[in-house]
């Protein structure tokens, strides 16, 4: 089977990404819009564009100082009291989109602007409604996808997300030079892990394409990635098209552990966050407990049994970048294992009806 197109923008991230961190797109707009006086920041988006607001939640609340608010674009625009709370001066509405086309977004960006608060939007597309309805703009630089399953995309839109967080933290004076520049150079080095990561799930799913067989799976996070748990599931239901379910680590022994026995396939990802003592005592449960345990791990000390893939230790960010992206190569490798093209349409019928986009 000819492999999909999917690999071309997984090969491609480190470079766009490159090109991400040399744009000065974010300096040009808090040249534009004072965020010193920002307190709040409400996220509106779906899907994947969700899922990275989950992991950049903690970079706002401890880098800058700003609290997250995370809604889907049907919760937002349908909540008439939602924003009448907020001081409009110390207020910023993000709305995600990727294709710049979703008409949830572009309701909920009128719902916004309506009641007179300053909205950001960002798109992977230009000259799209998203933009053109925002305040002010970010651009992901991820180039053209033309792909229902989104991997380069994912990356960077959630490196732009944290690129955003340092750069209104040095603003505000929350951020000295010293850690901004740890912060950056960080980021600068987990890019360069990405072709090592890559090439890791590669060889791991190699030995290991029994996987391809399964019909459920769950995955395990906590911390930072727990938004990188909830893409894996998207990205690995969109891929795959079978049912799967995600958990939080604290949450799982209280009552979803009662689901999983010898035919369970089970995900967990493993960093140094609180939490990760109890991610440890679970793996252990879970090695003795469910069929299929994979381990993604990115700890400074990681463990070498068959059932793990290890990324890069990358502390101030949780290594949520190149976790995602060993995940995005499972997502797109299973499939094929089957001879399916894990961008095949499915239920489009669907997206139709209901106006997913315009």
């Amino acid at each position: 089977m000819k492999k999909s197109i999917m690999w071309e923008h997984i090969y491609e991230e480190a470079d766009r990404l490159k090109e991400l961190l040399a744009s000065r797109q974010v300096a040009d707009l808090l040249n534009a819009y004072d965020s010193r006086k920002l307190t709040r920041i409400i996220f509106v988006s779906s899907g994947s564009s969700l899922n990275i607001t989950t992991i950049a939640k903690r970079f706002y609340e401890e880098l800058a100082h700003i609290e997250v608010n995370t809604y889907t674009p049907f919760d937002f625009a349908g909540n008439a009291t939602i924003l009448t709370q907020y001081d409009r001066e110390m207020t910023l509405i993000a709305a995600i989109s990727q294709t710049g086309t979703s008409s949830g977004t572009i309701d909920a960006i009128h719902h916004a602007k309506k009641l007179g608060f300053n909205v950001l939007t960002l798109t992977e597309t230009r000259n799209t409604p998203v933009e053109q309805l925002g305040d002010y703009y970010l651009n992901f630089l991820s180039g053209s996808e033309p792909c229902n399953a989104k991997t380069k995309g994912v990356c960077n839109s959630l490196t732009l997300l944290m690129l955003l967080a340092i750069e209104i933290g040095k603003v505000k004076g929350v951020l000295g030079d010293e850690r901004y520049q740890a912060y950056i150079d960080e980021i600068a080095a987990s890019i360069e892990d990405i072709p090592a990561t890559i090439e890791a799930a590669k060889q791991w799913l190699e030995n290991h394409q029994d996987w391809g067989k399964v019909q459920h799976f769950y995955v395990l996070g906590n911390g930072t990635n727990y938004g990188t748990a909830e893409e894996a599931t998207l990205k690995m239901m969109e891929t795959m098209c079978i049912p799967a379910t995600v958990c939080e680590l604290g949450e799982f022994s209280h009552g979803v552990h009662r689901t999983i026995g010898p035919n369970s396939n089970i995900i967990t990802i493993v960093t140094e966050e609180y939490g990760h003592e109890i991610m440890k005592k679970t793996n252990g449960f879970l090695a003795e407990t469910v069929g299929r345990l994979l381990v993604i791990d990115a700890t400074s000390e990681p463990f070498t049994d068959d059932n793990v893939i290890h990324v890069a230790h990358r502390p101030l960010t949780a290594s949520c970048l190149n976790l995602n992206v060993a995940l995005q190569v499972l997502a797109t490798a299973l499939p094929e294992y089957n001879g399916i093209d894990p961008n095949q349409p499915m239920h489009e019928e669907l997206t139709r009806l209901v106006g997913t986009r315009i």
